[in-house]
């Protein structure tokens, strides 16, 4: 194929007819235009109609005595034609919806399932093990899991800062402790630990 700069004795080639510069226009630009319109419009027979129908608009538009003010992006030119009249082409469809993009589908907020049954499993294993603690152990957990503030829980068991989080940490461990015997018992019976 004969290559012709895209300037504007190339654009007066289109607008006077001249068949050299036609053939070149549409043997350069069918390939790319059907190209683009086929992944645009997902199927063959409309990529050929919106090729037809983009280098049609290209010639009348050039024909009709406009210009382009820069003769050498007449590529971008023809590939935006042929963008809008896909896009045109998918409207009259019926396969655009105006309607803002509302993003990705919401996600249902319950859990699943699955999750929760686990979730309640391990609500009543907790119960289970507080009820073997020691009743002062116990209740400073619980306290701690409403998030008492500290004043206030060295105020309810009579015990300065200091030795707040010596009895807290004791009461962790023993709990750690409880867990890891039931975890195991619940191993060794074959219902696994999770």
């Amino acid at each position: 194929m004969e290559t012709f700069p895209f300037d504007e004795r190339y654009i007066a080639g289109l607008r006077n007819r001249d068949p050299a510069v036609v053939s070149h226009f549409i043997a350069y630009f069918k390939m790319p235009l059907w190209l683009k319109a086929r992944r645009q419009l997902r199927s063959q027979d409309l990529a050929e109609d919106a090729v037809q129908e983009t280098v049609l608009r290209v010639l009348r538009y050039v024909r009709s005595g406009k210009t382009l003010d820069f003769p050498e992006r007449l590529p971008a030119f023809v590939h935006k034609t042929c963008h809008n009249v896909g896009l045109e082409m998918l409207n009259a469809q019926g396969r655009i919806v105006r309607t803002q993009d509302p993003g990705p589908d919401p996600t249902d907020p319950r859990p699943d399932a699955e999750i929760q049954v686990i979730t309640e499993e391990r609500k009543q294993m907790v119960r289970r093990i507080l009820a073997r603690l020691a009743p002062k152990d116990r209740e400073l957990l619980r306290a701690m899991l409403e998030e008492m503030e500290p004043d206030e829980l060295c105020e309810r068991f009579g015990v300065n800062r200091d030795y707040l989080r010596v009895l807290v940490y004791r009461a962790r461990q023993r709990f750690r402790a409880e867990l890891l015997r039931a975890e195991g018992k619940d191993w060794v019976s074959g219902r696994g630990a999770g």
